[in-house]
């Protein structure tokens, strides 16, 4: 087992430098194939000394094509090594600087140590206690992962050297040696040489433990599990986002060939009318996905990135943020609410969320802050929908919230994880989605520092009547509320209680206007009526004032809102 101590001095130089003497030296190996091929017996020589000639030089032609194989798996086990030990660098980099910023130290050893922070204030403690314990978990997780790379790479390379030693690597006198090529056996050797690639953790792991995985592979690894795995990446909360829109993008055509290739099969056999039905759905939702990650013109979007894909389940799940969530300093999860389709409605949401970072991004400037926002539409879940009973009865009992909470919470930690400093990140949902949102920001950890609800019935479905902004784990006058006039889902429903104590009523949730009003600089804003209207831009090009206070909190300009009355 190697130790971090060990870990932390591996250095690829070496066996980098080494791949070039050892590439010129099979080269000049290789180019003996036609002189060897011209040393076979001469036409016509036959006897015992002539069968003791062919004999010697098949020993030679035997032994040259296993030192060329030999050769061949040196290069190509040192190249490999050289690579993935970059990665065993990235990520014992990564989480020493993590380490650093946050007041912990890692030893020789690999244990985590705390070295605790001061003055927080009393009502802070818990919360920064809480934050501080998963950060020691991260931290081992990260510890965890560089090790197991490192005696991952160690095994490997200790097998193939094992192999070369033992003479192991090919076993040549089976090739014909009238056709004789030192290459052809270079490849072979090449090929045996070849180092695994870290497996990912288990599926259900925590992100911590994704991000510290994908923290510990080179570039060279990450880019072929994104091409020859892109399952195992593109779903995989704690991976960097950038990475996983491009294994989902491979996904993406995976699935639309074979979901075509199942519905072109179950149309020749007649098959039943409603898996042709739930194929012929998941092929509209790719299709919808398609063109929401592409221009026009048919180009890749490059402001998109296609966080997650998932067909599984009764309906298709999506997340599409816009702006780059891997280096923006300002960061926005929107969960959108009852009859949210991938393939409807998502489309819709993802330009409005566009139009809330675009708000977002003009207050910064307009007060010289060149921070860069990004805003994520998360369809994880599986929102209700009046057309779906198993859905509505999802509503009634509260397990499609509790699901979809526990789910979003991981994609919210897999953000933080995935990025060596945390952004400002605010939580935004709507109606259904803001139960969504309620439950998930009851888990610790998730790295939300402001949320804003609007069109809300309730923030949780299992409080009772009683709970206040100070269940959800956010900083203290961090959440806050909108209710639109004449939204009935955000004005009656909560009266019945179902889902906790109505927003618009909740101790701690700071209430924000949804009425036409004046902005702080003077700027006119608009009104927004109904349960629908909260990111509303007139035909004119005004701001709502809902979608004026979205943007100021997703900003982090709290001090630019406008307050109900």
């Amino acid at each position: 087992m190697v130790t971090w101590a060990e870990a932390t001095r591996w250095n690829p130089a070496a066996l980098q430098n080494a791949v070039g003497a050892i590439n010129a030296a099979y080269n000049k190996l290789v180019a003996c194939s036609d002189d060897l091929r011209d040393i076979n017996t001469p036409d016509g020589w036959h006897g015992t000394a002539a069968g003791a000639a062919t004999g010697e030089v098949n020993q030679i032609i035997d032994g040259l094509e296993e030192y060329a194989a030999d050769i061949a798996a040196l290069r190509r086990a040192a190249a490999d090594t050289g690579d993935a030990i970059s990665g065993v660098q990235n990520g014992a980099q990564e989480a020493e600087a993590i380490a650093a910023s946050n007041h912990f130290t890692i030893a020789a050893d690999g244990a985590v140590i705390d070295n605790g922070v001061t003055g927080v204030p009393a009502e802070q403690q818990q919360l920064v206690a809480e934050e501080r314990t998963r950060l020691a978990e991260e931290l081992k997780d990260r510890v965890e992962e560089v090790l197991r790379q490192a005696t991952d790479i160690d095994n490997d390379l200790c097998a193939v050297l094992d192999k070369i030693q033992s003479g192991h690597v090919i076993d040549a006198t089976s090739n014909d040696n009238e056709n004789t090529s030192l290459a052809a056996a270079g490849n072979s050797g090449a090929a045996n040489a070849a180092l695994s690639i870290l497996a990912p953790p288990p599926v259900d792991t925590d992100p911590s433990m994704n991000a510290a995985w994908w923290a510990a592979l080179s570039d060279g690894q990450r880019q072929r599990l994104i091409a020859d795995h892109p399952d195992w990446v593109g779903n995989r909360d704690g991976v960097k986002a950038a990475d996983r829109s491009t294994a989902n993008l491979n996904l993406l055509d995976q699935e639309k060939r074979a979901f075509t290739a199942d519905l072109d099969r179950l149309k020749h056999d007649n098959g039943d009318t409603d898996e042709i039905a739930r194929i012929e759905e998941r092929l509209k939702a790719l299709d919808s996905i398609t063109g929401m990650m592409h221009n026009p013109d048919g180009s890749l979007n490059p402001n998109r990135q296609l966080m997650s894909l998932d067909m599984t389940g009764d309906h298709p799940k999506a997340a599409i943020a816009n702006g780059d969530v891997d280096t923006a300093q300002h960061v926005a999860v929107f969960t959108p609410g009852m009859n949210s389709t991938v393939m409807g409605n998502m489309n819709g949401y993802v330009n409005d969320m566009q139009g809330v970072r675009h708000s977002a991004e003009d207050m910064l400037r307009r007060a010289g802050d060149m921070s860069n926002v990004a805003t994520v539409t998360w369809i994880g879940y599986e929102p209700s929908s009046f057309d779906d009973s198993n859905s509505m009865l999802g509503l009634i009992t509260g397990e499609n919230a509790d699901i979809g909470g526990d789910k979003l919470a991981k994609f919210d930690q897999g953000i933080n994880a995935s990025r060596p400093t945390d952004p400002h990140f605010t939580a935004l949902g709507h109606s259904q989605g803001s139960i969504v949102t309620g439950v998930s920001l009851t888990h610790s950890g998730t790295g939300v520092d402001d949320a804003v609800v609007f069109g809300s019935p309730g923030i949780a479905d299992h409080f009772g009547i009683d709970n206040t902004a100070a269940d959800l784990k956010v900083p203290e006058g961090h959440a806050y509320n909108i209710t639109a006039d004449g939204d009935p889902v955000a004005q009656w429903v909560p009266e019945t209680w179902r889902y906790g104590r109505a927003p618009y009523a909740m101790d701690g949730m700071t209430q924000l206007s949804a009425d036409a009003a004046t902005g702080p600089d003077g700027t006119p804003l608009a009104s927004s009526h109904g349960h629908s209207e909260y990111t509303r831009t007139t035909p004119e090009g005004v701001d709502s004032t809902s979608k004026h206070n979205i943007a100021a909190i997703v900003a982090g300009k709290p001090q630019l809102t406008v307050p109900a009355h």
